[in-house]
C-alpha cells in the first residue's frame, strides 16, 4: 500500500498544476483577440520551444548542431516529423562517431 503522503504530494501537485492552466485560460480569455498581448500569447510555445532546443543544440556540440541541421532540413523537404527525427538522430550518431574518432 502507497504511503498517505506520497499520495497527498501527488494530488496537490496535480491540483496545483490544474489551477494555473485554468488561471491561464482564463487570464488568456481576458485578452481582446487582436490585442498586442494575445498575439504574443500565441506565438510563446514556439518562442519556448525554440529556446530550449537551441540551448541543447549548442551544449552538445558539433555533433549536435549537425542533427538539428540535418532534421531542420529534412523536416522542409519532406514535411514528416518521424523523417526529421530519424534523419536527425542519425545525422547526430555519425558526427558524434567521427568525433570520438
Amino acid at each position: 500500500m502507497p504511503d498517505w503522503r506520497i499520495l497527498a504530494a501527488i494530488t496537490a501537485l496535480g491540483i496545483a498544476s490544474y489551477a494555473m492552466r485554468a488561471g491561464g485560460f482564463i487570464a488568456a480569455g481576458a485578452f481582446r483577440g487582436d490585442s498586442l498581448v494575445s498575439r504574443f500569447l500565441c506565438l510563446a510555445p514556439g518562442n519556448l520551444f525554440v529556446a530550449f532546443v537551441a540551448a541543447g543544440c549548442l551544449d552538445g556540440g558539433w555533433p549536435s548542431l549537425i542533427g538539428c541541421a540535418s532534421a531542420s532540413v529534412t523536416i522542409a523537404a519532406t514535411k514528416r516529423e518521424w523523417a526529421a527525427l530519424a534523419a536527425g538522430f542519425a545525422s547526430a550518431a555519425f558526427a558524434a562517431a567521427l568525433v570520438a574518432g
